[in-house]
């Protein structure tokens, strides 16, 4: 059997390490909470997580998720269920009227629980600043053994 010659090897060792950097990604972490306006479930929408650099979040892209009827929901990161640990400033889109979004079509990174679009029996109105990431005050750290409750977002008509 015959070896390598040494720009061979330097080449499979190239691609080994490019192949590793490419597949291996962030650590995800559960995040799945309930949103709630004045008390009551929200009942349909999308929650992002928007990372926040001043406190040192560097992701380059946002987790995000649908609100289910019962006002649940799940982040999803590039396909894939949880988010990476760190801070990140929240904004919540309904389908209310006067937010701009009834009949919108929406993918939320491929989340099968992601409408089409958006819940149409949505009647709770929001305030506007949560779907703006500059006017939003929400906001949560992902962490790796959050308490119960930790990712709910409370929001003010």
């Amino acid at each position: 059997m015959r070896s390598l010659s040494l720009p061979a090897r330097l080449a499979a060792l190239g691609a080994l390490i490019l192949a590793a950097g490419c597949s291996s990604g962030e650590k995800l972490y559960p995040v799945s909470g309930k949103v709630t306006v004045g008390g009551a479930a929200l009942t349909g929408g999308a929650v992002t997580y928007i990372p926040d650099k001043s406190k040192g979040n560097n992701l380059t892209y946002n987790p995000s998720g649908a609100i289910g009827s019962d006002g649940d929901y799940s982040l999803m990161s590039n396909g894939k269920a949880g988010a990476p640990l760190g801070w990140y400033k929240v904004t919540v889109i309904t389908d209310t009227p006067g937010m701009g979004m009834s009949g919108a079509s929406v993918e939320v990174n491929k989340n099968p629980r992601a409408p089409t679009a958006l819940h149409q029996s949505s009647a709770a109105r929001i305030d506007p600043k949560y779907k703006d990431p500059a006017k939003t005050d929400l906001a949560v750290e992902v962490v790796a053994s959050p308490s119960p409750g930790q990712y709910d977002l409370k929001l003010a008509k």
